[in-house]
């Protein structure tokens, strides 16, 4: 009962309560233009994420929507997780111009929160598009280009 029904959520309350504490600890823009660059590119991926998959489609919970639909079009050409790459993106520069090993440990818990949810995501994924989703794994990282 705990890994279907609780779990999902133990995971959004420390993906979602890591953004928070990066965001209430320290400054909401970057420290440099260079930082400003990269967050923004975390922003603007996730916004064409969410606009490729479809607001119909996205559930913070890491379980697919009743109905929804697969998408591999957009950035999930490449990765499959573009909204969790997205997040890490935006607010490394934040941490990072505002450094303190808190925020760091904060980071990284958003980190591994992240990297949690992709496995239970990826199972409930399998489950409702089978083949498909298999077939569309092997052709694509989880969230770094080429890499992973």
């Amino acid at each position: 009962m705990f890994r279907e029904k609780i779990y999902p959520y133990v995971l959004v309350f420390f993906q979602l309560g890591s953004l928070a504490v990066i965001f209430l600890t320290g400054p909401w823009l970057a420290g440099t233009w260079d930082g400003i660059v990269v967050e923004m590119a975390g922003v603007v991926l996730g916004i064409v994420a969410i606009y490729v998959a479809g607001i119909h489609n996205v559930n913070i919970a890491p379980r697919p929507k009743n109905g929804g639909v697969l998408i591999t079009s957009g950035p999930y050409r490449q990765i499959r997780h573009p909204m969790y790459l997205a997040q890490v993106v935006a607010v490394i520069p934040l941490v990072l111009s505002d450094f303190t090993w808190f925020r760091l440990a904060v980071l990284l818990t958003l980190v591994v929160a992240l990297l949690l949810k992709m496995p239970y995501e990826e199972k409930g994924l399998v489950r409702q598009f089978g083949d498909d989703y298999l077939m569309y794994k092997e052709q694509t990282k989880k969230v770094l280009p080429f890499l992973y």
